[in-house]
């Protein structure tokens, strides 16, 4: 639709910066909006998240978000930072919980306090902690780390918050992980509904145990992972599972796929199973798959090969255990008559 707009009545105004619409409003929160035009119609020098929070509806650690995205971007540089405490209530007379200015440095200022990467080394894992302007210092100053937080911004459409940015630094800097490794991991997360920084981070971690960091072990195990998690929805769609899979179940599924057996031999398993006990039973199933693997059963057809024999034998045994040697019997009813009494 085709709108004309009047503009009227518009009182005061102040400037916002074209880069805003060119760079950011595709990606930007709404959020993220509505604490940068506070700042930008405020003519105070200084700004209180608090009062942004009151005035905005938004929650003050996602107003500090937005004030270290948008200093990150340069629309507007924080020269320093005011961290608001409640007052001791031996100084309040009323007990109440005022709150209490101290002015800071930005660094000093850090929700998780400063660390040197250059400390921690590979052999050594631990987290580097960052503060909100050493983070700003780092995308300004490194290219590849400010291209990484645009394109994960792209791959999870939405800005990234300051636990995220402190997260995917740590794994640059301190677990030694390339950006292309980062970018291909939280793409897959994001791919399977797991974006979140502990997940990436947990996975990251359990990577590095294995001293698997490079982009090409990196790939390998995504590939890995995501045939693992195709097997598993497969498996838990066929067993008519409607609660997710537990890992031990989790297991189970991996040591058959391991042995060699896809989702046929899989589902013929559990068709014994249901055959036998009338219920699913992950146990009971792994016995029917493990006994296959020991006998190199890897087909249906070898299945019923095997079935088929297995079938005659028990016929041939019941048949022999329930039936007489005619020969035998006429050779015992001779050599075994009865006498008869009153006769010689």
């Amino acid at each position: 639709m085709k709108y004309k707009i009047e503009r009227k009545n518009w009182g005061q105004f102040f400037t916002v910066p074209c880069k805003v619409v060119s760079e950011h409003i595709k990606l930007c929160s709404g959020d993220f909006l509505k604490v940068l035009l506070y700042i930008l119609s405020s003519d105070k020098n200084e700004i209180v998240s608090e009062d942004i929070s009151v005035t905005t509806g938004i929650s003050t650690d996602i107003v500090d978000d937005a004030i270290v995205y948008w200093s990150q971007h340069e629309i507007f540089s924080v020269l320093n930072v005011t961290v608001l405490r409640k007052a001791n209530k031996d100084n309040s007379k009323e007990n109440k919980t005022d709150p209490v200015a101290v002015n800071v440095t930005a660094k000093q200022a850090s929700i998780l306090p400063a660390e040197n990467p250059a400390k921690n080394s590979l052999e050594k894992k631990s987290h580097a902690k960052y503060s909100s302007k050493e983070i700003a210092d780092i995308v300004n100053s490194q290219k590849e780390i400010k291209e990484m937080f645009s394109q994960l911004e792209v791959i999870l459409k939405r800005n990234l918050r300051f636990t995220e940015q402190c997260g995917y630094i740590n794994l640059v800097e301190n677990y030694g992980f390339p950006v292309a490794s980062i970018l291909l991991l939280v793409q897959y997360c994001d791919d399977i509904g797991k974006s979140s920084i502990r997940y990436v981070e947990s996975i990251a971690e359990a990577w590095f145990e294995q001293d698997i960091t490079s982009y090409q072990q990196v790939e390998a195990e995504i590939i890995k992972l995501m045939k693992s998690h195709t097997v598993e929805s497969k498996v838990a769609k066929l067993f008519g599972m409607t609660t997710n899979l537990t890992k031990k179940q989790k297991e189970y599924i991996n040591s058959w796929t391991d042995l060699g057996f896809d989702i046929d031999m899989i589902g013929l398993a559990y068709e014994k199973c249901v055959d036998q006990i009338n219920k699913l039973s992950f146990p009971y199933i792994n016995k029917i798959i493990t006994s296959w693997a020991n006998e190199k059963i890897f087909t249906p057809d070898e299945v019923n090969i095997h079935d088929a024999k297995a079938k005659k034998y028990n016929s041939k045994k019941n048949k022999k255990d329930h039936s007489y040697d005619l020969n035998e019997f006429d050779e015992f009813t001779l050599n075994h008559v009865p006498k008869i009494k009153g006769k010689d």
